[in-house]
């Protein structure tokens, strides 16, 4: 049985390194690619905007020149918080979520059309539930590594215009939680829940991975 992977990386510093890593691109519209692909590997990504358009990665880089990664979560935080108060340097300012499983799952997932839509729709699903489909910023399929994965960019403001990572994600409760409830959703493609309290940490190849960039190829 495989397993069905959630994890989150709660996002105070909005440097360059992580959004280049999410976007495959620099806020100069070029290709931003980590060691471990194949760069011509990187046109295969598809990445959706906060309104559900889909981009090709050539399509997205141009869209990255216009609003950067930064920007982005920053323009979002500034129409949308309504409280009198300065928002803290240490706040969380955004969540990355990465959904996933083992390389044999999600090549079988990706070898059938209609998975692949079904699976990127409960995703979705799962991600608008848990915060409202107005802070899911957007959504980046990557198919450039060995494992098909899904990062999604989550502004947490609350219904009264608060900046609140907390009114979501309260403790290792509420992420555990989140675990069996993105589990359940997967059951029907085969996967189950790993092993509550686990202490596996994830290697963020983007903490340590030099960027290396390189002009976009024409498709």
């Amino acid at each position: 049985m495989s397993y069905a992977i959630l994890r989150l990386n709660k996002i105070k510093s909005l440097s360059g390194s992580l959004g280049n890593h999410i976007d495959r691109c620099t806020s100069d519209g070029e290709l931003c690619y980590p060691s471990n692909i194949q760069d011509r590997a990187i046109l295969n990504n598809i990445h959706w905007d906060k309104n559900g358009q889909s981009y090709t990665q050539k399509e997205w880089a141009n869209y990255c020149k216009k609003t950067p990664f930064q920007d982005r979560i920053q323009n979002e935080i500034k129409s949308r918080y309504k409280i009198q108060k300065n928002i803290r340097k240490d706040a969380v300012k955004a969540i990355d979520y990465i959904m996933t499983s083992d390389n044999a799952k999600m090549a079988e997932i990706f070898s059938d059309e209609n998975l692949v839509q079904s699976w990127m729709k409960d995703n979705k699903t799962f991600l608008s539930e848990t915060y409202g489909e107005e802070n899911v910023l957007s959504m980046h399929l990557h198919l450039d590594e060995t494992t098909p994965h899904l990062h999604a960019v989550i502004v947490p403001i609350t219904n009264d215009g608060r900046l609140s990572a907390k009114e979501f994600i309260n403790g290792r409760k509420s992420l555990a939680e989140q675990q069996t409830r993105y589990a359940e959703l997967m059951e029907k493609y085969g996967m189950q829940r790993g092993e509550a309290g686990s202490k596996t940490k994830h290697e963020q190849l983007w903490k340590k991975d030099k960027p290396q960039h390189t002009q976009i190829y024409e498709r």
